[in-house]
């Protein structure tokens, strides 16, 4: 049974959005999302708070959703949009959405319609300039419709270039057997929550998680055995290569300023190198102080055998 709640109140809805996995956060589950880890939204929904998460990008599409709609209006005069404010959730498998439109009047009976905003860089990397849809995107479309009780979805995205605005629509099919897999992976996500099964971070980037996760050790001088983890002593043995590699190209940086700064002796200027702006002025830099603080911190040292 798909409920559906007008939205009069910001800080209401926020606080319902907390206690479902919303069609935004569905691309987290299948390793997808761009913005959101599986991790992240582990964290969020077992109680941890975070910052205000708004950001440039955000606010763009805000501001930019009514110009999608007005250039969906444009491209397909034929459709009724309307923008539904409501929010629709399934309260037993806790999964719910925020439609940005609903088209009415289709023969097909009513779609979905999800607005979206791109930089042109972004539009051409991520979206073939127009001609697909990231898959992320997908699986939120599909949520959407399967919530609103859609026959079909749509996804618009408009190019923020000043000089054309292209945006282009496209239309999805409803696919009961994804839909499937979708409230299977949210049901099983809910389970992990219950049972604090936390997913495995995406270590590139997920570390300020990873912080939360375990600000400081349990007891002073707490050891723990990894002799089981497999995976660690390649780690390591990668990690002191890269190591040893910053160091060298660190050495040879040093080198090459030191050769550059011999050659300019006192001057404050180099010209004559094209492509290359050099100064070498004194510069005076502010003292300040650090206050004290606390942290934890990882120090590797290999252990070398006695010769």
């Amino acid at each position: 049974m798909i409920e559906r709640r007008p939205i009069v109140d910001r800080a209401e809805w926020l606080g319902w959005r907390k206690r479902y996995v919303t069609a935004s956060q569905v691309p987290a589950l299948f390793g997808c999302h761009p913005y959101l880890s599986a991790l992240k939204l582990y964290l969020e929904k077992s109680g941890i708070e975070f910052p205000d998460q708004d950001n440039p990008v955000m606010r763009r599409g805000r501001i930019l959703e009514p110009a999608v709609a007005a250039a969906v209006a444009e491209a397909r005069p034929d459709w009724a949009i309307e923008a539904p404010k409501a929010f629709f959730s399934d309260p037993d498998a806790r999964v719910a959405a925020t439609p940005d439109f609903l088209v009415l009047n289709d023969p097909r009976s009513q779609g979905v319609l999800q607005a979206k905003t791109a930089d042109p860089a972004v539009y051409a990397r991520d979206w073939g300039s127009g001609t697909e849809v990231p898959f992320w995107v997908v699986l939120q479309a599909l949520t959407e419709a399967m919530l609103t009780d859609s026959a079909w979805a749509a996804v618009a995205v408009l190019s923020v270039d000043p000089y054309g605005l292209p945006c282009s629509i496209h239309e999805i099919e409803r696919h009961p057997e994804a839909e499937a897999k979708i409230l299977a992976a949210v049901c099983r996500f809910w389970q992990d929550v219950e049972l604090g099964i936390e997913p495995a971070p995406d270590y590139g980037r997920d570390a300020a998680l990873v912080k939360i996760l375990s600000p400081r050790e349990a007891v002073p001088e707490k050891s723990i055995n990894l002799s089981g983890n497999n995976e660690l002593l390649g780690l390591l043995e990668e990690r002191a290569l890269l190591k040893s590699r910053m160091n060298s190209d660190k050495d040879r940086c040093e080198i090459i300023e030191t050769q550059i700064k011999f050659a300019m002796r006192d001057a404050a200027v180099a010209t004559g190198v094209d492509g290359w702006r050099i100064t070498f002025k004194t510069t005076s830099f502010q003292g300040y102080t650090v206050e004290p603080q606390e942290r934890r911190v990882l120090r590797i040292t290999e252990k070398r055998e006695s010769r």
